[in-house]
């Protein structure tokens, strides 16, 4: 869930037989100088009314302008803190839940060191072909998460009706997008941003769709996960089946896309204890091992397949790779490495769009392959590499020692 896509670029290795095609990493990866240039435009940091962190700092977001009907509100991950002033979740030397005092100095509890612009805007938020061939002139405003609280502090319908205003324009379709806990507070509080949506535009038809992205996690074998998600649920004013739940997921009544990795390495690593996940492969892992993960990995697809069969209006990309967030990145966003099936099945960008369109009627896409058989993308290397702009954000989240171990023990 703390998978900085802004602060990367990932480097996609892939391991193919002789009967394969090929593709070049080197040639994809150096943006191409067409006719919108090989930079994207950079995202504009804006305050958000009303809205505060966990240190009182105002809540902030970044906005593109651009020059189309659609809006893209991307509600961003982050997970949750716990009240306990010394205590920290820890994997090995990652911690991937904080103690709520501690989160109030990084960048996920203050928006103090937020940078004015960045160019960091990749995937879904990206402006330009090589990014985000569909929706590159799409209107967007990322929102920056920093309460703790599943978004429940910093974003009411107030908060949200201040951001639509500050975008200045009149859509014609408003994507609502998020990634983890981002994601889980469209499930549950999409009815009330719809009413503000409605009131805003009363005589504008301003179509509603949701993507949801890296929201699908089976935390019951975690007692300390449970135990912390139950005392920020409670923080939240809501309940345990409103988060990591399909029985939420069914209540939603508007067109929602759902984008998963059938290995999901937050999954994998962090809710079940594999020790053999390096969050790009499963090499490390025992026969032994790899069947228990079958066994997960099968039980939520199972679940998904169930979901869509009763959502006709609904979508699904989920791949057999090992990974988390993917609509967020340019690579797995917009590469022809990630495709269902592997090198023929489209793009995750081309498969969403058709689904918004509405141009087939199955948008259903997943593997029915495990890993690494969908080969192109079952080897990624994620390099580390850090965005100056928000370096002195980021280095504040994992005291650099953790850090360190973690970069050596995974190659990165």
């Amino acid at each position: 869930m703390f998978f900085f896509y802004f602060a990367s670029l990932i480097y996609l290795l892939i391991a193919q037989g002789e009967e394969e095609e090929s593709f070049d990493d080197n040639d994809f990866l150096r943006p191409p100088p067409d006719d919108e240039g090989s930079l994207a435009h950079p995202l504009h940091r804006t305050y958000l009314q009303d809205s505060y962190c966990m240190d009182g700092t105002q809540a902030a977001a970044y906005v593109f302008e651009g020059s189309t009907d659609d809006l893209i509100m991307y509600f961003y991950s982050g997970g949750i803190c716990i009240e306990d002033s010394t205590k920290f979740l820890k994997y090995g030397d990652y911690a991937y839940i904080d103690n709520c005092t501690y989160r109030n100095t990084t960048f996920y509890g203050t928006s103090n060191g937020y940078p004015e612009e960045f160019n960091a805007n990749q995937g879904l938020m990206g402006n330009n072909k090589y990014q985000n061939v569909h929706l590159r002139k799409a209107h967007k405003m990322f929102l920056m998460y920093c309460d703790g609280n599943m978004w429940y502090q910093q974003m009411n319908p107030q908060v949200f009706k201040g951001s639509l205003l500050q975008m200045k324009l009149i859509p014609k379709r408003i994507i609502l997008a998020g990634s983890g806990v981002g994601g889980w507070y469209l499930v549950n509080k999409y009815n009330e941003l719809r009413t503000v949506i409605k009131d805003l535009y009363q005589e504008e038809e301003v179509e509603i769709r949701i993507l949801l992205d890296s929201v699908i996690f089976d935390i019951s074998r975690n007692k300390d996960i449970i135990d912390a998600y139950t005392e920020a649920t409670k923080r939240a004013g809501i309940t345990m089946n409103d988060i990591f739940s399909f029985d939420a997921l069914k209540k939603v009544d508007i067109p929602t896309f759902i984008v998963h990795s059938q290995y999901d390495w937050w999954q994998l690593e962090i809710c079940d204890g594999f020790e053999c996940i390096g969050k790009i492969h499963l090499d490390k892992c025992t026969p032994k091992e790899k069947k228990q993960i079958e066994k997960i990995r099968l039980n939520i697809l199972q679940q998904l397949k169930d979901l869509m069969k009763s959502k006709p209006d609904w979508g699904l990309w989920a791949i057999s790779c090992v990974f988390n967030e993917l609509v967020i990145w340019t690579e797995s966003w917009n590469h022809p490495k990630f495709q269902i099936p592997m090198m023929k099945g489209g793009l995750l960008s081309d498969k969403f769009q058709d689904w918004l369109e509405n141009r087939v009627d199955n948008n259903v896409h997943y593997d029915i392959v495990s890993w690494p058989d969908n080969k192109p993308c079952s080897n990624i290397y994620h390099n580390g590499k850090i965005d100056p702009q928000l370096d002195e954000m980021m280095r504040n989240y994992e005291i650099k020692e953790s850090r360190r171990k973690r970069e050596e023990k995974y190659d990165l």
